[in-house]
């Protein structure tokens, strides 16, 4: 883990969430759009667990202070309005194409006869080449198997094995690509 002081956490944390988040994406405004996208990796790469190589992170990624427990790998893209929400880490594969609007959960309220019993967290991590459509959620202890694809507005609740092409609610292997 990279060692980064308190304060300049914070002060990253602010500078993202103050106005990097909010930055306008390059579908207009080419120039700006790239310099937003160059903003926030800048501080991104600061505030996350690890990151290699190249890597894009979207307008209005929200990922609820816990920055500390994203692991990227190189060309994974993290889609517009992505949300990570949970006290689990979450871990992106290589090669990643996020559709917008997506939501990562990585913990849950625990139940035991009936009563509450805190949280229950779970990490997630997400394979090699996977693509993500919008609006899927993908659940707390969830591993996304290389090279899969997730339908937009799957809810994803079990493991999808590798090549597997998953959606519904809740997801279902439809297919397998090869």
């Amino acid at each position: 883990m990279k060692k980064i002081h308190a304060v300049t956490r914070i002060i990253y944390y602010f500078l993202y969430y103050s106005f990097a988040s909010y930055l306008p994406k390059g579908d207009r405004w080419k120039i700006i759009g790239k310099i937003s996208t160059w903003i926030r990796v800048f501080i991104c790469r600061r505030l996350f667990l690890k990151t290699s190589g190249k890597f894009s992170v979207g307008r209005g990624v929200d990922f609820c202070y816990l920055g500390h427990l994203i692991s990227l790998d190189k060309h994974a893209n993290l889609g517009h309005f992505l949300q990570i929400k949970g006290n689990g880490k979450v871990n992106f594969g290589k090669h990643i194409s996020m559709g917008s609007d997506i939501v990562i959960i990585t913990q849950n309220h625990r139940y035991f006869e009936d009563k509450y019993d805190g949280y229950v967290v779970g990490d997630v991590v997400i394979g090699d080449y996977v693509w993500i459509g919008d609006r899927a959620i993908i659940l707390q202890g969830v591993t996304v198997g290389e090279h899969a694809i997730i339908a937009a507005g799957a809810v994803v609740t079990k493991d999808v094995p590798a090549y597997a092409i998953a959606g519904g609610n809740p997801a279902k292997i439809i297919n397998m690509r090869k």
